[in-house]
């Protein structure tokens, strides 16, 4: 296959991630709204901080600093819609695509190699935990697949070409936002470094650690200046590291129970999402076959640490009790070798059976196909049928007046988009009651009612209190299918 234009590949990427996104990500512009409370919370975030308030300081949330920098650059675009983060999340696919065409053309250099682009864009929106799009775990997907693809590179290029430094600052990318995520490329530099140094030797090892350390402090250095100049740097930490690793987890384990709460994860995930699955074990395979045909020790070393890397992000995932089906989304970019295997059958085949024409229409039937196979297996296509001006969000939007200083609260769980609905921004700390069982936050949502400082109140199954009388209820669509009944409150004058 002669050289491709990466301007070209890439245009291809982000046009078939597009077409993956359209009816699968209710960020999209076809839908009312995104009804994910996730992304809603990370709007209201991300808003807040375009008009100066501060993540954790300002607004609580216990998700990474850089998750809620992302939905404010989205904010920028759109502040009104959610138009900023379906661009973001093409963005974000598109480039998933890209590296998983560039791990295929590692190990073939045929025109199939495109097939693995499609491939990815459905594979990634059809499984069941990408949700309704939006998610912190979609947001690493580009970071994690160039995880794959620099550690493959090293035994696959000929060149033998370093990608030291951007692996490290993917590393730091995904601290930045969710740092249980960042398992694959420990395990991966892990492997990585026994590999260079006993093939290398350890100075060669000890300069590949040292641009990983680079890479890393390069994102890590400018977040750290904008925390401690916002003054959020103490917040930060106590939100995002501290309560996470001691008020989310569940019940304490051993690190048996923890490999045994892994390995059950995976199961039941596997049965949900079934094309992650299979290409995942189909890379494992192609790998494993790969080294039995030829024998070399830098494939069997490739393979090991493949698998060793897996096993370590398998296990951080799910190191806590309780996770959430959307924590497997980040497993889809394992599936790389598993789509580099069957984009090499392809042109196999076809030059085995003098078609070379095959692999242009399996592409091009892809292609097409995108958009059926993702909106038929999308869990979301009945909200499409929501109508924006009939939801509560809008209808409580016209019942409420706030002047200056006046502000709303929703505490019927987490952020259900009543801020956006609004306009608004929350005018307390803890805007939603999340799922962080903190007594810090149940304490200060009591005296924001029994103090009455925001105006209205959005419930569903709590009385605000005395302070508060009810001035409208409607019926609204929580999540995909849960229909829910929300109160506004107002305060009594």
């Amino acid at each position: 296959m002669k050289k491709v234009s990466v301007s070209y590949v890439l245009v291809f990427c982000f046009l078939c991630a597009a077409a993956a996104l359209i009816f699968t990500s209710t960020c999209s512009p076809v839908f009312a709204t995104s009804f994910w409370t996730d992304t809603n919370i990370y709007f209201t975030m991300g808003r807040g901080i375009r008009h100066g308030l501060m993540p954790y300081r300002d607004l609580y949330d216990h998700k990474g600093p850089l998750i809620f920098c992302l939905y404010s650059l989205a904010a920028c675009i759109s502040e009104s819609s959610f138009v900023g983060v379906f661009l973001l999340e093409i963005l974000s696919l598109g480039l998933t695509c890209y590296l998983s065409f560039k791990i295929s053309r590692l190990f073939f250099s045929g025109f199939g190699a495109l097939w693995s682009i499609p491939l990815m864009a459905m594979i990634c929106v059809s499984c069941t935990a990408f949700n309704q799009g939006g998610s912190a775990e979609e947001f690493c997907l580009p970071a994690l697949a160039f995880a794959v693809y620099a550690y493959l590179e090293l035994f696959e290029s000929e060149n033998k070409t370093s990608r030291s430094v951007l692996f490290g600052a993917t590393a730091g990318y995904i601290f930045l936002i969710k740092f249980t995520v960042c398992g694959l490329h420990f395990g991966l530099g892990v492997a990585a470094f026994l590999y260079l140094a006993v093939c290398r030797g350890i100075k060669t090892a000890a300069e590949h650690v040292i641009k990983w350390i680079i890479g890393f402090l390069a994102v890590l250095i400018p977040m750290l200046l904008f925390l401690v100049l916002t003054g959020i740097l103490s917040p930060c930490i106590q939100a995002y590291y501290w309560d996470n690793l001691n008020v989310y987890e569940g019940t304490p384990m051993t690190l048996t129970g923890h490999v045994y709460n892994a390995l059950a994860y995976l199961r039941t995930q596997s049965a949900i999402n079934p094309a992650v699955f299979v290409f995942t074990i189909l890379g494992f395979l192609y790998l494993g076959i790969r080294t039995g045909v030829r024998h070399w020790k830098n494939n069997i070393v490739e393979l090991l640490g493949y698998l060793f890397a897996s096993g370590v992000f398998l296990l951080l995932v799910y190191w806590g009790e309780m996770a959430h089906p959307y924590y497997a989304l980040v497993f889809v970019a394992c599936v790389c070798p598993g789509i580099a295997s069957l984009t090499g059958m392809l042109d196999w085949i076809s030059e085995k059976s003098g078609k070379k024409y095959l692999v242009t229409v399996i592409i091009l039937f892809s292609v097409l196909g995108i958009i059926p196979v993702s909106a038929g297996t999308s869990r979301v296509i009945p909200l499409l049928s929501v109508q924006r001006d009939k939801m509560p969000q809008r209808q409580f939007a016209e019942k409420m007046q706030l002047d200056e200083g006046e502000s709303l609260l929703d505490v019927t769980s987490l952020d259900q988009g009543f801020y956006l609905g609004a306009g608004v921004l929350p005018g307390c700390r803890f805007f939603m009651d999340n799922n962080l069982p903190s007594r810090e936050k149940q304490n200060e949502i009591k005296r924001y009612l029994s103090e009455a400082i925001p105006k209205y109140v959005v419930s569903i199954y709590r009385d605000p209190g005395e302070r508060y009388e009810l001035i409208d209820e409607a019926e609204g669509l929580f999540d995909l299918a849960d229909i829910r009944h929300y109160k506004l409150y107002q305060r009594i004058r």
